[in-house]
């Protein structure tokens, strides 16, 4: 295995299930939203929603959505090649993922995933540093810390980051982590957001800093200039969100009435507009539930696109929808 992952994943189930999964996900037909020549986004759904059972997560089905989503953006038919578009064997890879709250975490298996591809792509396994802020994320995740094992090193930070920076208003660090790597994968999941509406791509990286609560003031605002810093900015390949399931409210915590099964991989090499789109989302579903449309203005969002760093109108973005 690529990923050192929580026992609960079916190994036998995964290779049974992949090669017919992955020939049925090949046959499908793309559905275009908004501008065709726009900031792609990928949306990968699982028609037949046994991808998630209460909270158990289908290993090999995630993993179909995962390959079909990454393999749709970069315009490949290989796994490999499709990751090879990312990244080379030689580099060094940062993914950081979103693990600060019990079952309101990135699935293992949507890890799992990256790290098989990357791993196919030629990426020394040993050269994989999956991380968060700290080692407890890793425990709630239901990750194995990996420090200097065989296989995908898996740890978080733990205090250790590089020389100060400024990030607007705000000053701060980066976890060594990320400065010491070649490239960035962001694995955020789709959910709410009670200080900035939604949490997605762009935030994820309060988790690439010692101090996140400094960033939540202003609905969350600096966290656009954290995203345009040289490190987060230039080394960032794809983003690839777990929508397996998401929360409509309260978020980013985990609450049992808000949690809605969506089905879906979503996948991005421009972090503002997946933020867009995974906003768009849950905006409709809050609404489909007789709530106001926002818990609170995405000013992250709309101030990322104002620094260059992607597109926020989504009549700009090219956003394709596949049911498999």
């Amino acid at each position: 295995m690529a990923c050192c992952m929580r026992h609960d994943v079916n190994r036998r189930q995964f290779i049974a299930q992949g090669a017919a999964a992955t020939a049925a996900l090949l046959a499908a037909k793309p559905v275009l939203y908004a501008a065709p020549d726009g900031s792609p986004v990928h949306i990968v759904r699982d028609k037949t929603q046994k991808v998630v059972q209460g909270f158990k997560i289908d290993a090999a089905i995630t993993e179909t959505l995962v390959d079909k989503a990454v393999m749709a953006l970069a315009g490949k038919d290989d796994i490999a090649k499709a990751w090879a578009t990312y990244v080379s064997p030689k580099d060094k890879v940062a993914i950081k993922f979103n693990g600060l709250f019990r079952r309101a975490t990135t699935h293992p298996e949507v890890i799992h995933a990256v790290t098989a591809g990357l791993v196919k792509a030629g990426v020394d396994p040993a050269n994989i540093v999956v991380y968060d802020r700290s080692d407890k994320d890793m425990k709630t995740t239901g990750l194995t810390i990996n420090r200097d094992g065989k296989g995908v090193r898996i740890y978080g930070t733990q205090g250790n980051y590089g020389q100060s920076a400024k990030a607007g208003p705000v000053g701060t660090k980066l976890t060594k982590i990320l400065t010491e790597a070649d490239v960035l994968i962001n694995l955020p999941m789709m959910k709410s957001h009670v200080r900035c509406g939604i949490t997605g791509a762009l935030k994820n990286h309060l988790g690439t800093v010692p101090n996140a609560g400094a960033f939540h003031a202003d609905c969350c605002a600096a966290i656009a200039d954290l995203n345009a810093l040289s490190d987060i900015k230039n080394k960032t390949r794809i983003c690839v969100c777990d929508a397996l399931y998401s929360l409509f409210d309260a978020g980013p915590g985990f609450r049992p009435n808000a949690k809605w099964d969506y089905f879906g991989v979503i996948a991005s090499v421009d972090p503002v507009a997946m933020d867009a789109v995974l906003e768009d989302i849950v905006r409709a579903k809050r609404v489909e539930k007789g709530l106001k449309p926002q818990l609170n203005d995405p000013k992250h969002i709309a101030r990322a696109a104002e620094l260059g760093l992607g597109e926020a109108d989504l009549k700009k973005i090219k956003r394709v929808e596949v049911d498999v």
